[in-house]
């Protein structure tokens, strides 16, 4: 069974609050897990740079070089993405953006030690898009990947998609098939919806598919398969205003058990948020039952 390796951490504007001591404790914690990497989900949201007016993330580099993790920086958050994605000059846009803000990024943290490559932010589901959708959405993956590359030729470039039973696994994997042409990122980091979705019951019926499926497609195009194992759970099904708390560890496990036999690496969403022993009782619950169970091996 695979371990979890990493997480991604959904940067609020209310975390520039966070001291540094809080965030060595924070880094600490994840480290006592077997924790190396750090995602960070994005970098500018709705045109707001998170690294301005002042910028909180050279101690948060510093602290992890220190205790031997990389972070990964996510680029643009944009809300319009989920009624524009089919609009051909938005994705131009976003990209002729997005490429620009990689190249800022890459500028303040690119030479730290602690840099770990580039998350593209835009998630990218089990729709039916016809083919000039998918074209676009590709050029979209292409343009962003390649500007990434270019400034880090070692560091990789993450995607991570999700799927909600829409389409059939045969038809996902054909997607993901044509979408992972030319490879335009070297990491596709599938997220189980376990958590999103409810599927706490229906863990190896819903999951395994449709990894599966993905398992086949990165494997002919030779991009890595990550899991993005979602680490909470649905306490508020209502589709406008869903609400989420920590997970059982026991149900963790069992996700972890379902995704092992397909991925690489396994990365949570997200530590901070829902599996911290410093954000609550029921994070504590599952920080610790989770160290317990990997302690006995």
């Amino acid at each position: 069974m695979k371990r979890i390796e990493g997480t991604f951490i959904q940067f609020w504007a209310s975390m520039r609050e966070i001291s540094a001591a809080q965030w060595e404790q924070e880094i600490t914690a994840m480290r006592a897990l077997g924790f190396h990497t750090i995602i960070l989900q994005w970098m500018q949201s709705n045109g707001a740079n998170l690294f301005e007016p002042s910028d909180p993330f050279p101690p948060i580099l510093d602290l992890a070089k220190k205790h031997g993790m990389r972070m990964v920086f996510g680029l643009r958050h944009d809300s319009r993405w989920w009624r524009e994605w089919g609009n051909a000059e938005y994705l131009r846009e976003e990209a002729r953006e997005s490429v620009a803000l990689a190249r800022e990024v890459y500028r303040r943290y690119g030479k730290h030690p602690a840099f770990g490559g580039f998350y593209i932010p835009y998630e990218l589901w089990d729709g039916s898009f016809n083919e000039a959708q998918m074209e676009n959405l590709r050029e979209l993956l292409h343009t962003i990947g390649r500007a990434c590359r270019q400034l880090a030729p070692s560091s990789p470039v993450i995607l991570a998609p999700f799927f909600a039973g829409l389409l059939s696994p045969e038809r996902f994997e054909q997607m993901w098939l044509k979408l992972l042409q030319g490879r335009p990122v070297d990491v596709v980091a599938l997220q189980d919806g376990v958590g999103a979705r409810g599927w706490d019951d229906q863990i190896e019926e819903r999951v395994t598919p449709y990894f599966a499926a993905m398992h086949r497609a990165c494997r002919q195009h030779g991009v890595k398969l990550w899991c993005d194992l979602e680490c909470f759970r649905l306490t508020n099904a209502n589709p406008s205003r869903p609400q989420f708390a920590p997970a059982s560890a026991e149900r963790v496990i069992r996700q972890l058990r379902v995704v092992s036999p397909y991925v690489e690496r396994v990365v949570i969403f997200d530590f901070y948020h829902y599996m911290s022993p410093y954000r609550g009782e029921a994070h504590r619950t599952l920080y610790e039952g989770y160290l317990k169970a990997i302690s006995k091996g």
